[in-house]
């Protein structure tokens, strides 16, 4: 492939991502989508002979989908592993997407990617949750002395208090809190939905210790709206700003987890759902589109089971 046929697929590209923009796409989603195109025409000009786009054929695909089978990455010691359903299906996903955008714009008569069979991928949930005592644990070992205390303890609580996302949290807005109506809203969800979230008194009682005395300690900029800002620009955190915060409190508080902002959501819901709450309120809750993302919160525990079979079992307290 001549440099001229690789611009004309980076051409196709970057037109891909414009139309993704106009249907409203998520900044992640469209980060994600265009990631892994650029990753399928580097392994075109590497293992084809296509010129060109119209000349990928339903085999090609089937060859890259066992290539992202067999795809190896680096994990920690030196270890590998291979990609999950999860992540092959989300890059088959891209593929397909821009496939059906090239017969929608006219660009290609049919889509090599229709045929195509995506991996199933299992409805599980990580094996770290944490136990109500654990949450307490993780919020109460970052004290609220200093300024960034202050605002590392609100990011954790509010994670907890509501289930949002880690992107969601970084893009809130001071104006998205009603601390008197006791709600925080979501403008902009995983699918650009939106929704309103209840408060606790807890997140209430520190987010206004926040804003109050902590945050007006931080440098400010073009970002003063935001609601969590760094200490240091007064900018907007990133994914690793979180996720030093969550490792530093779960140090102090002793846990023996891998903690994530994703591990306080599924404590959020599981906790919720053990509780006897509603499963179509903890849908909203979460903001997700189906029911069947949420049912995957309802599962039962083996110390449940236990306390159940002790309970409710004739023989369960007979000894010997």
């Amino acid at each position: 492939m001549d440099e001229g046929q690789k611009q004309q697929f980076q051409l196709l590209a970057a037109k891909f991502e414009e139309w993704l923009k106009a249907i409203n796409f998520s900044k992640q989603s469209i980060e994600n989508y265009c990631g892994d195109l650029q990753r399928f025409i580097s392994w075109i000009e590497e293992n084809t002979n296509c010129k060109s786009v119209v000349a990928i054929n339903p085999q090609h695909l089937q060859q890259y989908q066992i290539a992202l089978y067999n795809t190896e990455i680096k994990v920690k010691e030196g270890k590998t592993k291979r990609l999950t359903p999860g992540t092959q299906l989300r890059k088959l996903a891209a593929i397909r997407k821009f496939f059906s955008w090239l017969v929608l714009s006219g660009q290609m008569a049919y889509n090599p990617s229709a045929s195509l069979q995506l991996p199933k991928k299992a409805k599980t949930i990580p094996s770290t949750l944490l136990t109500k005592a654990e949450v307490k644990r993780l919020i109460e070992a970052t004290p609220t002395q200093t300024p960034i205390d202050c605002r590392d303890r609100a990011i954790i609580e509010l994670l907890y208090a509501t289930g949002i996302r880690r992107a969601e949290l970084l893009n809130l807005s001071l104006y998205d809190l009603d601390l008197e109506g006791a709600t925080l809203s979501i403008k902009e969800g995983k699918r650009k939905d939106s929704r309103i979230i209840p408060l606790t008194f807890t997140a209430i009682e520190i987010l206004k210790l926040y804003i109050k005395e902590s945050r007006p300690k931080f440098p400010n900029d073009s970002s003063k709206t935001l609601l969590f800002i760094s200490s240091r620009s007064g900018g907007k955190l990133d994914a690793a700003d979180i996720d030093r915060i969550l490792l530093k409190a779960i140090t102090k508080a002793g846990i023996k987890k891998h903690v994530t902002p994703h591990t306080l959501r599924h404590s959020f819901a599981t906790h919720l759902l053990k509780g006897k709450a509603d499963i179509r309120q903890v849908q909203k809750l979460l903001g997700h589109r189906r029911l069947s993302s949420t049912e995957i919160y309802t599962r039962v525990e083996v110390s449940d089971l236990k306390e159940v079979l002790q309970r409710c079992h004739p023989r369960a307290d007979k000894k010997l």
